[in-house]
């Protein structure tokens, strides 16, 4: 398991993508600056690879071995960012600001000053988990640990406001996918790793009536840790640790918005049938090419929402969806050994 999520780390890396890091097992990325030169970024220092040679481009290593590169982002060719922390998570971090593609960098301390974070612990805006530019001039980062929250910047880093912050989670990053933005986060002390999504024009809107506030059940923002919410919440399996989860839920994200029929699983497809459909739903694992064994189902709704979660053994399955409202349905479907991933569409006709 350990080496699939590697290989897809790596990936992610060379695609220029936010990714997870880890502590000993996915603490190495990588970024393409042009057609033969690449950034490396492995535990503790930057290389560079280029003309076949790998060169140490910058040294991060302190005198605590339990420091890390825990996140590295390259936001325009002159703006490089490194955040060096602690394995543990909740640990303060510095942030490590470069103007000059990596050759120098100094400490970047101005998002101490973040507007609307006069109620947070001293500890919160000194504990960095991701940064992540997000198009433009916009950056996020998503901080510390227990009381984790979300602050942004909108001129390149150069001022920061809180956005958000919540207790009993541990916010780590956003993906998106057609209208709709999703954050997650990772496992910790008496909560789960979860994720949740929201319509795109809810960013950054303000949290004056407690919209944002994750124990309003009411509210955009779904109590994923403290009650066990399918509707709203995507939960990742709790053995995955940071990179399997990450991983996790982008491909589901990427699930969701892959085209009609398509699968990243090329040892050859699921079957649906019919299709459209309008009472019973027939799923027939029999064609792929190896058995995958235990399976995660997950169907969601057009508008985002979890209409069926259920694990299955056999290789054929069928579904009532009789019920159901007429539309596009997404189904993805996870290998609960290994991470693979299955999906595509079906339509429910009237």
């Amino acid at each position: 398991m350990k080496k699939y999520f590697l290989v897809l780390i790596c990936m992610l890396g060379f695609a220029n993508v936010h990714a997870q890091r880890e502590f000993a097992v996915c603490d190495s990325t990588s970024f393409i600056l042009n057609s033969d030169t690449t950034v490396i970024a492995g535990r503790n220092k930057l290389y560079l690879h280029a003309n076949n040679t790998i060169n140490t481009l910058y040294n991060f290593t302190s005198s605590d071995t339990n420091e890390y590169i825990r996140d590295f982002d390259i936001v325009k060719p002159n703006l490089w960012y490194t955040v060096v922390g602690l394995r543990y998570i909740g640990g303060p971090t510095r942030l490590y600001k470069s103007t000059n593609r990596g050759l120098s960098w100094s400490i970047d301390t101005s998002h101490y000053a973040a507007t609307n974070s006069q109620f947070l612990s001293p500890a919160f805006l000194k504990s960095i988990n991701n940064l992540q530019h997000l198009n433009g001039d916009t950056i996020i980062m998503f901080m510390h640990y227990y009381e984790s929250g979300i602050i942004y910047s909108t001129d390149m880093g150069i001022t920061w406001k809180k956005w958000f912050n919540n207790l009993i989670t541990h916010y780590q990053g956003m993906l998106k996918c057609d209208n709709k933005y999703y954050i997650y986060g990772y496992e910790g002390d008496g909560f789960k790793s979860w994720m949740f999504g929201f319509n795109k024009h809810l960013l950054f809107t303000s949290d004056s009536l407690g919209q944002w506030t994750s124990f309003n059940i009411n509210s955009n923002h779904p109590p994923c840790s403290t009650v066990y919410d399918t509707v709203n919440c995507i939960y990742a399996p709790f053995n995955l640790g940071r990179c399997g989860s990450y991983n996790y839920y982008k491909s589901f994200i990427d699930s969701l918005c892959a085209p009609l029929g398509y699968s990243s699983y090329t040892q050859t497809l699921l079957t649906i049938f019919p299709n459209p459909v309008n009472d019973i739903l027939y799923l027939d694992f029999g064609s792929l090419k190896y058995n995958i064994g235990l399976k995660r189902i997950y169907i969601i709704n057009a508008q985002g929402q979890f209409c069926y979660d259920n694990l299955e053994h056999s290789l054929k399955h069928t579904i009532d969806i009789s019920k159901w409202a007429a539309g596009l349905y997404q189904i993805a479907i996870f290998d609960e050994n290994n991470g693979n991933i299955i999906h595509t569409k079906f339509v429910k006709s009237n």
